[in-house]
């Protein structure tokens, strides 16, 4: 027996509305004209708008009407099934959702924010917050951890960006004198551990020296540091950040046997120290520089799905690299015990009051169902894991092993000694040797180089040429047609020549601020929008200047550490 009384009711121009356990869902004498206020009063342009309660659909046919074509509309609404209403399937105006699932409900949204935009406007259908309490928390609640994720996002991409550029030109090079992960595909089919540094790592050490020459280890980052001080040698060391503070982990790291595979984000002087076999790829949104590489270079470097951390790439090249069962251990994702790391670790802190308050920290589930303190950086970590684990269809069993810190949903979790019980049982493939680096012509990548700067230098003259035209346009209403015509040279020549450079992450920042500041108002007068469009794009073409020149300087560096 359902536990919702639903009735139809007439009103008074005709129309219908619904009670629900006494509640209306609509106005009982003009559903319309009340779904126009709340539109009017509710709507904001160039938002991503949720509603929270479909009812029969008057507030979301003003809503529509309200939009405009590239705007974005939710509904979420699990009374749907209740009402056995059917509602058009193939309606592309909104997305329907009919479970009130956070990691559903969180999917959705992020899917429908772009550039990392937080901008999301709510709106509760009447009385729906009332007849359905629990679920419109969870939808608050939802919604807030997909605009917290998104901030991260964003503060790491404008942190990073120009270290990333810097990185993936020095790294090109790196990637021509050294090995593809393509090399290591399904490589073994023994068992890979993937290891973090999380504070639960200590409990794993002994077994793991114990276990250590039979299978192949993987370490994420800086966790390689905290292995070597127990005694450990990884067989594999994976390197995504680009930050100084990660190549300070690796600068001292002297003779060991342990192979290198890097991201071209990874600070370019990890691969410059690095005493062994190094193996590069790349993230599974570089799919244009990956043709870049090839085309330019003859470089054929795999695409990798990731995530926020090494430890999200650790976690897939394991599954790249293996047949084999993998068991993560270490991966806390939140501060158990109240510490940062395991004891070793260089980063190690045991937080206070005070920092957790400056993290912004809260409680989630944890590997044994109590509540564990975590931030939104180790979320969005956590989630990363639990998305790659959906979409990797991998042959053995993966289990979570860390014992300890947060939950990884929908990952099964066994303790580290039972997985090496079970699956440790017979020899393993043998480790790869430590191969020789391909030979290469160095004439030839130089060659390639310099014709880079070509392209700098012509794309370099042509924007300064077209902003000059933008400054000496005279009406303040109309751009004139040498002005456009000169803009559109631009856009031609960056779209067919980006392809040919390593113009890469420098841009996200540009692409974020450009399209997000200029968005246009309602009842914008013609000289507003003129001047918005001017602005936006003399923004644009400055911003663009200055990071083709600066990616001309690391193309320059390259040239010069290459004719040393």
């Amino acid at each position: 027996m359902s536990k919702y009384n639903i009735e139809y009711v007439s009103t008074n121009n005709n129309l219908k509305t619904m009670r629900v356990n006494n509640f209306f869902l609509h106005s009982k004498y003009n559903p319309i004209q009340e779904a126009k206020r709340i539109v009017e009063k509710e709507f904001e342009p160039n938002f991503v708008h949720v509603v929270f309660g479909y009812g029969l659909g008057y507030i979301i046919d003003e809503l529509i009407n309200k939009l405009g074509k590239k705007d974005k509309l939710i509904v979420i609404d699990p009374l749907l099934k209740e009402f056995n209403q059917e509602i058009d399937s193939d309606n592309s105006s909104f997305t329907l959702i009919e479970e009130v699932k956070s990691e559903l409900i969180e999917e959705v949204v992020a899917t429908n924010l772009n550039n990392l935009s937080t901008q999301v406007k709510i709106i509760c259908s009447p009385n729906y917050d009332k007849i359905l309490k629990e679920e419109y928390l969870i939808v608050l609640e939802s919604i807030k951890t997909v605009q917290r994720l998104q901030q991260v996002g964003e503060n790491t991409t404008r942190q990073f960006s120009l270290d990333w550029q810097e990185n993936y030109v020095h790294n090109i090079l790196h990637s021509y004198m050294n090995h593809s992960l393509k090399e290591l595909k399904q490589a073994y089919n023994c068992p890979i551990i993937v290891i973090s540094g999380g504070p639960s790592l200590k409990k794993q050490i002994l077994k793991l020296k114990e276990i250590k020459e039979k299978i192949i280890t993987i370490a994420s980052g800086s966790t390689i540091n905290s292995l070597l001080y127990h005694g450990i040698e990884p067989d594999y060391v994976v390197s995504i950040d680009g930050g100084i503070a990660n190549y300070n982990h690796f600068k001292e790291i002297g003779n060991i046997k342990s192979q290198l595979i890097f991201g071209f984000s990874s600070h370019y002087k990890i691969q410059e120290i690095f005493p062994n076999a190094k193996y590069a790829l790349l993230d599974v949104g570089d799919s244009e520089f990956q043709n870049y590489l090839n085309n330019v270079f003859s470089i054929d470097v795999p695409l990798i799905a990731g995530g926020a951390s090494v430890a999200n790439f650790a976690f897939t090249v394991a599954c790249y690299m293996t047949s084999g069962p993998i068991a993560i251990i270490g991966q806390d994702l939140a501060y158990t015990n109240n510490k940062s790391h395991e004891d070793s670790n260089k980063h190690y802190i045991e937080i206070d009051e005070s920092y957790k308050k400056s993290r912004g920290m809260f409680e989630i589930t944890g590997y044994y169902n109590d509540n564990v303190l975590t931030d939104y950086a180790f979320l969005l970590m956590k989630k990363d894991f639990e998305r790659l684990n959906r979409q990797i269809q991998h042959p053995s069993p993966i289990f979570n092993c860390t014992e300890g810190g947060a939950k990884i949903e929908g990952m099964e979790q066994i303790p580290f000694t039972l997985f090496c019980d079970s699956f440790i049982n017979e020899e393993t493939n043998k480790l790869n040797s430590q191969s020789r680096p391909p030979s290469r012509d160095m004439d030839f990548f130089i060659d390639k180089m310099q014709a880079e700067i070509a392209i700098y230098n012509k794309i370099i003259g042509e924007i300064q040429i077209g902003l000059a035209k933008l400054n000496s346009n005279k009406s303040n209403i109309v751009f004139e047609k040498s002005v456009l015509r000169e803009l559109d040279k631009i856009d031609k020549s960056i779209k067919k020549y980006k392809i040919r450079t390593a113009m890469n992450h420098i841009f996200d920042p540009i692409t974020m601020d450009v399209l997000r500041n200029y968005q246009p108002v309602p009842n914008e007068s013609d000289q507003a929008t003129f001047e918005r469009v001017f602005n936006q794009n003399k923004e644009l073409y400055s911003r663009l200047l200055e990071a083709f020149k600066v990616s001309k300087q690391y193309v320059l560096d390259v040239i010069k550490t290459t004719i040393k």
